[in-house]
């Protein structure tokens, strides 16, 4: 479901203002030093109020700490991953705009993370209606070789969750691509796609197609994966 905490959406209404003034940038619009410390100052303060602390200390968090600040017990509170999600994705463009040496790698490794969270945010099921077009925004200025065995195992519960089972078995597949070449994760791979497998083949065909992915073709992906395990060999990398 949406979200309904409303100082949790008036945040994400003021960092999608922020950060589609930091988009245009990309475009020639210009943004002052000015604009640069106003946006770092808002961004500062939306962290210590809802994070509870300072952006310093989460940059140096990584995905699996900031899900233990945000969670309990192995519960993940899914307005605050998006709320999160969407202070590092800004907090990625500030750094762009602001230009600093480094700021390059420094971005990439926000939007990493805000990956991460915008995906638990989905397996959580939290109904906004901006989180797909996010994912896949992040997802495309990512490098498919930098993403993690964590990172992959959650896009394909993110798109199981959505119930769109094509753009979850695309990320199987697209993960056993880089396992093969020499990735890590091919056990936690295997696990992955036998329970989404599993999960999938209990489904009735009707639901099946709505997603995306009849029954023959899910029966031939089944094999094709089990052919290319059988390649990698049993141990696998």
């Amino acid at each position: 479901m949406p979200i309904r905490d409303e100082l949790i959406e008036r945040a994400v209404r003021q960092l999608a203002a922020a950060f589609a003034k930091l988009l245009a940038s990309r475009h020639g619009a210009s943004v002052t030093n000015a604009e640069v410390v106003q946006t770092r100052a808002q961004l500062d303060e939306i962290y210590r109020q809802f994070v509870g602390t300072s952006a310093a200390l989460v940059g140096r968090l990584s995905t699996d700490d900031l899900l233990r600040v945000l969670g309990s017990a192995g519960y993940v509170d899914g307005e605050r991953a998006y709320l999160l999600s969407a202070l590092l994705e800004t907090e990625a463009e500030l750094s762009d705009a602001a230009g600093s040496a480094g700021s390059t790698q420094d971005a990439q490794t926000l939007r990493a993370r805000a990956l991460d969270l915008a995906l638990e945010a989905g397996i959580e099921e939290l109904g906004e209606p901006d989180l797909v077009e996010r994912v896949e925004g992040l997802e495309g200025q990512l490098p498919v070789e930098d993403r993690t065995p964590a990172t992959w195992e959650r896009l394909v519960w993110f798109w199981r969750a959505q119930e769109r089972w094509s753009k979850a078995e695309d990320a199987v597949f697209a993960w056993l691509d880089e396992v093969e070449a020499g990735a890590a994760g091919g056990h936690a791979l295997r696990d992955v796609s036998e329970k989404l497998y599993g999960h999938l083949e209990n489904l009735d065909d009707a639901l099946l197609e709505k997603g995306g992915l009849p029954r023959d073709e899910l029966t031939e992906s089944r094999a094709e994966l089990a052919a290319r395990f059988g390649v990698m060999g049993s141990a696998g990398p």
